[in-house]
């Protein structure tokens, strides 16, 4: 790994100090940016100039995006909505087709060469071509400009760094017309997982090998040729790879031909792409072993892993040809590509990228013992394999037309997954899980004043990196289910089979789809949407019956009314000028008691009960709709509790409930008291998903104990009286060990709770000792899946760690962690765990695993390390705080060209567990003074998420002794 650094950036620097000797005195500069004359360039082919892109240390340089301008704050605010203007590529020349070959042998060099012909359709006479390009160094002598009748040649190149682009300057005028553009480059293989990079691992005799592969959504095609990297500049591309004979090459479309061109390398051409966006391009050479099967269409799918791996890919692709199945007959529009591989990758940032026909995930994320996986992660590789096969119709045969509209690509993505798993997996009852985590997830981040609407304004491409976010991804999905909600299903199907018969292969933006659902149904939905995506934010309905209870009641009217939900409660002037078209579902409702949808589409508004109502109403019933309630009077709150208690209310509205009431007593406009009274009704709770939201909501009731500045009386018995009332009882029943013929949502139910009782009963000697003898039982046998699951594992390494009095855990847990054996999933386990050591050495060893070296983990699971240790405990969150301040320029080092979401995920970690005041103004001001370029706005989220919860600490800490606190921990016990 040295000499490779070594030697790439030597490389680099001969590169430039031949080419700096070879133009001396014959430089000349216009407007800052530096010119090379072409005509005075005698240099042979392999001398460049070099576009690399000056990449800034994060942690210390500023940032002078406008990210931070009152303009873009005021988009972001979502009072008004405007197209801003897009910094795009000149549209004089439109490309057609790219003809590219590229030379590369990642086992022996970082080097990698191209030749590229890119047929391009002149619409403007122009004398330059402006194209991105990043870290590529172009020969100049081979840059030629062909037309029919003539070839045009270069007269000089302008590298414009900043913007990621170069301006190819001809000596005379580009005609009107169709031509061929003509250049040879140069490039480097990093190891940032951007771009074409290197990804390095232990093959079965435990040597080190290198494998290549590409990851370019959203800005990187650029950085493997010069290209016009924006989503709407489609093209079809013809690939080439120059490889050793012994190496296997992947692409988007199957190999057209593979020829024998040397004695040690062959040359494999690749059929042609269809229309498509650059950064759906892809390819992957290395050592990869293989399974496959055929669909019932005709089209084949393969798993490809590195050597010794593939059988643990069964399970993805099974779940990979039924969606594809599901996809053709949902759409009514046939998988266009002739195959679907799906490559698991060592080193990947992302979860998976959906590149046409040559989806990359990262390991954890595609593969399994499908005999012994974790229930949690059986469901996130068959959510994450539907949510790529999804964007093969969402996303590549239908495009966003520019990156404001990425939740036309995510969020549509985000609901298809869920609804091709519950379809392939009807006992999961995921449509419940979509409550707990994407909905749940999409209004956790949107009610930050920091959030931003769902169509967001993006000027610069790569400002797009800070919305790959929950409301792209969970809300653009919660408003696709909305709309299906609203609409039905069989019309919500018809829009979308209309849609992409209408754009194939084209792009497109929101008001497209809106009006192919209101083509089909009749109904205008346009302005709801809007209201819906291009406001940020979501608004609670406070439902007021000015006391009286819905049975019985002689008011058969209710005040409702709407506003803006803002987790911290404050309100601004403007605040309240915000209004949504907002679906009310009341329920549940008797047939007939309502004839259409309700919305409410104004501030405030009564509405009548129907007639024959029960002794309960709940809006939003099927939490249908991203957004709150609020029952402002007790009677009806109390009413809801009952009903939870007494089994009435279904699952996904018993979660709705859950966070609500949780939201509201961090805000302060519920007491907390009611927030336990709700979760004492959930005593006898059987629902595995309801334990879920239940485990979030007591994870967070346990932080914010800990975050109390004095571990009172009153404190422990609110956490005892969960611990004992709660989580026992149902530890009790649920038990350690898997019956026979257990389900799924069993198993996952007993995760769920044993993870509680690493919170709640870490202590307890029962349970020390039951996660004891599993942690023995595993760690002299690994590979025996029955002796401890997956599913328990992060869990009871905490419980062990926590309680025990040396190292001898730890040790054992970091060497299972480094050998290459250990399946990548029960590595992050590890990672997660091992900041439950008490010992604060043994603490800063485990951050140090995050700065790189022989013991570091890869750059891929940089934060999971961070976050173990800053989840912990209160002192746990404070070290890792303290740790990022004291090594935040070797992080930023090690991460910086990386894509920058992977530097967003350790200060989070970092940062995000200390729910204190002094603590968001010290966070604050370190990045005033430091900067991250592209993490403006989620450092802001960051610190008002800080803010909030020191706020919801105070809160408690004021409350926690009420005479209503003590009767609401007594109800435990009733």
């Amino acid at each position: 790994m040295m000499v490779a650094t070594h030697q790439k950036g030597r490389h680099r620097q001969g590169l430039l100090q031949m080419l700096a000797a070879a133009q001396q005195q014959r430089r000349r500069h216009i407007r800052g940016k530096t010119i090379l004359k072409a005509a005075l360039l005698l240099l042979p082919l392999a001398n460049y100039i070099s576009t690399s892109r000056g990449v800034p240390d994060p942690a210390l340089v500023a940032s002078s995006s406008p990210a931070g301008s009152d303009e873009t704050a005021a988009d972001a605010a979502g009072l008004q909505w405007g197209r801003p203007e897009r910094h795009l590529l000149p549209g004089e020349v439109k490309p057609l087709r790219y003809d590219i070959q590229v030379e590369l042998n990642p086992e022996r060099s970082e080097v990698f060469r191209g030749q590229l012909n890119i047929s391009v359709d002149v619409l403007q006479e122009t004398s330059s071509i402006t194209m991105n390009a990043r870290n590529l160094s172009i020969a100049i002598e081979s840059v030629v400009f062909q037309t029919r009748d003539s070839n045009i040649h270069l007269d000089f190149l302008t590298d414009d760094g900043d913007d990621e682009r170069i301006i190819l300057q001809f000596d005379r005028i580009l005609p009107k017309g169709p031509a061929t553009l003509s250049l040879q480059y140069e490039g480097m293989m990093g190891n940032d997982m951007a771009g074409l990079y290197r990804s390095k691992y232990r093959d079965l005799h435990g040597n080190v090998r290198y494998l290549a592969l590409t990851q370019f959504e959203a800005v990187d095609a650029r950085r493997m040729l010069p290209c016009w990297d924006e989503p709407s500049k489609k093209a079809v591309f013809a690939l080439s790879l120059v490889l050793p004979s012994d190496l296997m090459a992947v692409s988007n479309m199957p190999a057209a031909s593979d020829i024998t061109i040397g004695k040690y390398t062959r040359r494999v051409t690749f059929l042609d792409t269809p229309k498509m966006s650059t950064y759906l391009l892809a390819l992957a050479v290395g050592r990869f072993d293989s399974i496959q099967k055929q669909s019932s269409t005709g089209t084949l799918v393969r798993v490809l892993t590195v050597p010794g791996q593939a059988w643990q890919g069964e399970f993805a692709l099974d779940v990979a040809v039924r969606a594809l199945e599901f996809y053709e007959d949902f759409f009514q529009v046939p998988y266009p590509l002739p195959k679907l591989d799906m490559l698991a990758a060592p080193d990947f940032a992302a979860g998976a990228m959906e590149n046409w026909g040559l989806v990359i995930y990262r390991e954890v994320d595609l593969l399994c013992n499908k005999s012994s996986v974790g229930v949690a992660r059986k469901m996130r590789i068959a959510t994450v394999v539907t949510h790529e096969l999804a964007h093969m119709w969402f996303g590549n045969l239908v495009t966003m037309e520019w990156w404001e509209q990425l939740w036309l690509n995510e969020g549509f993505a985000n609901w298809m997954q869920t609804h091709a798993a519950d379809i392939l997996f009807p006992e999961w009852k995921i449509w419940e899980q979509y409550v707990v985590q994407e909905q749940s997830r999409a209004l956790g981040l949107d009610g930050l004043r920091s959030s931003h609407p769902i169509e967001v304004p993006i000027r610069q491409a790569k400002e797009v990196d800070e919305v790959f976010d929950a409301i792209s991804y969970s809300k653009g999905g919660s408003v696709v289910r909305m709309v299906c909600g609203l609409l039905g299903q069989k019309q919500f199907q018809a829009g979308l089979v209309l849609y992409m018969q209408r754009f194939a292969y084209s792009n497109t933006d929101s008001s497209d789809l809106w009006a192919c659902w209101e083509e089909v149904s009749g109904l205008k939905i346009s302005d709801m949407m809007r209201s819906w995506t291009r406001q940020q934010g979501f608004p609670v309905l406070v439902v007021d019956s000015s006391g009286d209870s819905v049975r019985g009641s002689t008011n058969s009217r209710l005040s409702l009314s709407q506003h803006w939900f803002l987790a911290d409660g404050s309100e601004l002037p403007g605040d309240k000028d915000k209004v949504w078209h907002v679906p009310l579902q009341p329920g549940p409702l008797k047939r007939g008691q309502l004839n259409a949808p309700e919305i409410l589409d104004k501030p405030e508004t009564i509405w009548r009960i129907p007639e024959g109502s029960g002794g309960w109403l709940k809006f939003n019933f099927g939490q249908m709709a991203p957004y709150r309630v609020l029952y402002s009077s007790p009677s009806m709150r109390t009413a809801l509790v009952e009903a939870v208690r007494s089994g009435e209310v279904d699952a996904v509205d018993r979660v709705g409930l859950l966070f609500d009431s949780l939201a509201f007593a961090r805000q302060g406009s519920m007491p907390f008291a009611d927030l336990l009274r709700l979760v004492g009704a959930f005593r006898t709770e059987r629902n595995a998903h309801v334990w879920e939201a239940l485990s979030m909501v007591l994870s967070t009731v346990h932080r914010t104990i800990a975050g109390l500045r004095s571990d009172s009386s009153a404190a422990n018995q609110l956490k005892n009286a969960i611990a004992d009332n709660l989580i026992r009882p149902a530890l009790t029943e649920i038990g350690w060990t898997a019956r026979s013929n257990e389900t799924d949502l069993e198993r996952q139910k007993r995760a769920l709770i044993v993870g509680l009782a690493a919170r709640y009963l870490r202590s307890d000697i029962d349970v020390a000792h039951k996660a004891l003898n599993k942690f023995n039982s595993w760690v002299d046998a690994p590979s025996l899946t029955d002796a401890l699951p997956d599913d328990l594992k992060t869990s009871v390494f905490c419980i062990v760690l926590s309680n025990s009095q040396g190292e001898a855990p730890y040790r054992k847990l970091r060497q299972l962690a480094s050998r290459a054996e250990t399946p990548q999933a029960v590595r992050l386990s590890i990672y997660t765990a091992l900041g439950a050591a008490p010992r604060t050495d043994l603490r800063k060893k485990t951050l140090d695993m995050a700065l790189g070296g022989r013991d570091s983990v890869r750059l891929q699971d940089v934060m999971y390390p961070v976050s173990g240790v800053a989840l912990a405990d209160r002192d746990g969150a404070r070290l890792a705080w303290q740790w990022f301040v004291d090594h935040r320029i070797r992080l930023c080092k090690r991460l910086r060209t990386a894509n920058v979401r992977l530097l967003g995920a350790v200060i989070e970690s970092a940062a995000r567990a200390v729910p204190d005041a002094a603590h968001a103004d010290a966070v604050e001001a370190l990045f005033e003074d430091h900067p991250v370029p592209g993490l403006e706005r989620s450092i802001a989220q960051i610190v008002e998420g800080i803010r909030t919860e020191a706020r919801f600490v105070q809160r408690l800490a004021s409350e926690i002794g009420s005479p209503e606190m003590k009767d609401a921990v007594s109800s435990f016990t009733a």
